[in-house]
């Protein structure tokens, strides 16, 4: 396997079809219409995941009962029929998880069709206030009955995990990536980050510890690629006292936070030493509560993150062809990505003022290899909206779906975005 020392994205697909060659010039089909509210505004709904696999889509969020007080984890399946997600099904197991829109809970299918759905409870064992247990159950008639849950992790010594992602391997299982209190290297700051894998009895197995330096908040993003190698993108975290902390930057007493990347290409049996995706040197006391994101296309992946140093801070999205990082957005949070037709589509939010008045977009940006080709608001202008998130249903549909804070309570919405080509 090749480790590359500087990472990441863009790369334009060459078609032999005369239609196809100015494929790097989208055009966005956004009718009026199109945004749809999928929760009720009377009961706060929040984390927003999509999962995709190739022949499912679904959506998840972490959604309060009637009564205001229990939370569950709902999910929909995408209907090809309407062109819409279908009716609301609660992971009845779920009940009393914790909601976090860094550390969403989250529901997968198998290429076998059984549902996974992953969330977190408040830890009884942590020493910290917020300490979680991260519990699985399984599901083999879409959602109708489930599993007794059980633990991610059965080893007491860990007392607290969190900021996972899900994703679906080449072999057609799911993988997990995530952040364990567990120590790799007790002189070491930080969170390890460990993966896993489920096996034919429906259980995730073999974990592995990838690093043992990780920020604390910052969730961590999965990556299968076209060629079925896995990648776990995070965010690092190195102490002055640890080998590795830059010997350029100036103040010798804060950590660096910056985004590293490890690799498989065994179906996650063992991973590549981490390797920076870039260097920012973001020298922070404490973790900013925003991860990395990934995206393939046929041959290469793509990372676009967050950073905030002093003199370049914002949104930035990396190549592996190129030793230059681009900036995305000054003012932009949260980043997420998706590869489709040798062009990649980031969203993330942002603030902007109009008439004296604060409001929060979800924004979407077009890259080919070197360059922006459109920048397009998903959201309902002057409206208030945060954490977006990114799939690709087919080489022409994209669906995009986020938070919205303007009703008492927060609501799911999302859009369908058709893609058409010159």
């Amino acid at each position: 396997m090749k480790n590359y020392s500087i990472f990441f994205i863009l790369f334009t697909i060459i078609f032999p079809s005369c239609k196809e060659k100015n494929n790097s010039n989208p055009v966005i089909d956004t009718p009026k219409n199109e945004i749809i509210q999928l929760t009720d505004k009377n009961l706060n709904s929040e984390g927003t995941f999509l999962f995709t696999s190739k022949n499912e889509q679904l959506i998840s969020w972490t959604q309060h009962a009637k009564n205001k007080k229990d939370t569950y984890l709902n999910f929909a399946f995408w209907n090809t029929k309407t062109n819409k997600f279908g009716r609301q099904i609660t992971v009845t197991p779920s009940k009393g998880l914790q909601l976090h829109v860094e550390s969403m809970a989250k529901v997968g299918i198998t290429q076998k069709g059984v549902l996974f759905a992953v969330f977190r409870v408040k830890s009884r064992n942590s020493k910290s206030m917020y300490g979680g247990t991260l519990y699985y159950t399984t599901s083999i008639d879409r959602g109708i009955t489930w599993s007794e849950k059980q633990q991610l992790v059965t080893d007491h010594t860990s007392s607290s995990q969190s900021f996972f992602d899900i994703e679906q391997l080449a072999d057609g299982n799911i993988g997990i990536s995530w952040l364990d209190n567990r120590k790799l290297h007790k002189d070491r700051q930080g969170q390890t980050l460990y993966f896993a894998k489920t096996d034919v009895s429906n259980k995730f197995q073999n974990e592995i510890a990838l690093e043992g330096s990780v920020c604390q908040c910052c969730r961590t993003d999965l990556e299968i690629g076209k060629n079925g190698d896995i990648k776990v993108a995070f965010r690092n975290l190195i102490a002055p006292t640890e080998i590795g902390f830059p010997t350029i930057v100036a103040d010798t007493k804060t950590e660096v936070r910056d985004m590293y990347f490890t690799s498989s290409n065994d179906n996650g049996e063992s991973f590549s030493k981490s390797s920076t995706i870039y260097a920012d040197n973001w020298q922070v006391n404490g973790c900013p509560h925003t991860g990395p994101s990934l995206a393939t296309n046929t041959n290469e992946t793509g990372a676009v993150w967050f950073t905030g140093t002093e003199t370049n801070s914002g949104i930035f999205l990396k190549t592996n062809t190129s030793n230059d990082k681009k900036i995305v957005s000054k003012t932009g949070r949260h980043p997420q990505m998706v590869a489709v037709n040798g062009n990649y589509y980031i969203v993330f939010e942002e603030y902007y003022e109009f008439e004296n008045k604060g409001y929060t977009k979800i924004v979407m940006q077009v890259w080919n290899t070197t360059s922006l080709l459109k920048t397009t608001e998903i959201s309902t202008p002057k409206t208030n909206n945060d954490h977006p998130v990114i799939k690709a249903i087919n080489s022409s549909k994209l669906i995009i779906s986020w938070i919205n804070t303007d009703t008492r309570n927060a609501v799911v919405q999302y859009a369908i975005i058709e893609l058409k080509f010159r």
